[in-house]
């Protein structure tokens, strides 16, 4: 099996709606930790309007297939562009 891989991605908040973003994001983390291969997943405030959503996956290949299935791709395009946040900052390492 391929080592574990770790996601990463910090979103920045709209002024004014840091909070609504981590109600948002933590709905979303927890969808996120029934897709196939995640092993688990963290929220974490950065700063009074930044977060950081940090998931583990069983490996590389299925990191992959969730951020390029259809619920990943409209997940980011929400965080990427929207009325809760500004943009995000994605990073992917491997949990070698």
């Amino acid at each position: 099996m391929s080592p574990s891989a770790i996601a990463i991605v910090r979103v920045q908040a709209v002024p004014g709606q840091a909070a609504a973003l981590g109600e948002h994001l933590q709905q979303l983390i927890m969808q996120v930790r029934q897709q196939p291969g995640c092993q688990g997943s963290a929220l974490q405030k950065l700063a009074a309007d930044r977060w950081q959503v940090q998931t583990r996956w069983a490996s590389q290949a299925e990191l992959e297939a969730h951020l390029s299935g259809p619920k990943a791709q409209r997940w980011l395009g929400e965080l990427g562009c929207g009325d809760l946040a500004l943009g995000l900052e994605f990073e992917n390492c491997s949990a070698e």
